[in-house]
């Protein structure tokens, strides 16, 4: 214990201590980021992820395939898709992550349970409708 005790006082009481104590450096003060937007800018990253953003930036798919009659919006088959899956798997992303918001947000009115017996109403069917969706994109590829 005193060993210790006098390495610190001798450290406390050196030249170098002292000069590095004098010596100021250049403080840059940076706000800590609100954890509302970084949450937002994650979820925004995951949604693009899983919607296939990076194969649409790497591959550059066409919008919509060539057909004699009408135009065909969806290849058959998982290995590749089109811009227009992409987008429609990116909103239907969106739209069952902003039905768990809406589903959380509704434990926030337990006193006023007409409010919130609507917002968690309102939640699920955004949860419904974009379950059903991304499951019918996959029956429309063939993958069903």
């Amino acid at each position: 214990m005193s060993r210790s005790s006098s390495i610190r006082e001798r450290l406390g009481r050196s030249r170098i201590s002292k000069a590095l104590a004098e010596l100021r450096f250049l403080h840059i003060r940076i706000g800590k980021p609100s954890t509302t937007i970084v949450v937002m800018i994650l979820l925004g990253f995951s949604i693009f992820l899983l919607g296939g953003g990076v194969y649409d930036i790497l591959e550059k798919p066409m919008a919509l395939l060539p057909a004699p009659g009408f135009p065909v919006f969806f290849y058959s088959g998982l290995q590749e898709q089109t811009l227009n899956e992409s987008l429609q798997s990116i909103f239907l992303l969106t739209i069952g992550t902003l039905g768990c918001f809406v589903v959380y947000r509704s434990t926030r009115y337990a006193y006023r349970p007409r409010t919130a017996t609507i917002l968690l109403l309102i939640g699920l069917t955004l949860l419904i409708l974009s379950f059903i969706g991304l499951e019918w994109v996959l029956a429309l590829k063939g993958a069903r």
